[in-house]
């Protein structure tokens, strides 16, 4: 389930999950808030998203929001209304929301 500022199975908040997931998928680690995780990585263009990618939106002022990109416009993040999900970039919740792309590799 999500929890603010959870980073364990019990709770867990968006940028705790990019956390764990870039350690134990690819090995990369990144820092823990999504501000932080948006300054240290390279900014790239939507249409250049590739798997493991991440994606920032605003969803309480400024960069609030993060997940990582999967394929065929989906991302998977640890939300507030559900819980670690995936969703879709389309979504009129994100699409309105979203603020940009990056790599960490």
């Amino acid at each position: 389930p999500y929890q603010f500022g959870g980073d364990s199975r019990k709770g867990i908040d968006c940028s705790a999950f990019v956390c764990v997931m870039m350690d134990s998928v690819y090995h990369i680690t990144i820092p823990r808030t999504a501000k932080n995780q948006y300054n240290a990585s390279q900014k790239i263009r939507k249409e250049d998203l590739r798997q493991g990618d991440l994606v920032f939106f605003n969803t309480t002022g400024g960069i609030s929001h993060v997940g990582i990109y999967l394929a065929n416009n989906k991302f998977v993040h640890a939300a507030t209304s559900g819980g670690v999900m995936i969703s879709d970039l389309d979504d009129v919740y994100f699409k309105r929301r979203y603020i940009g792309a990056a790599r960490v590799r």
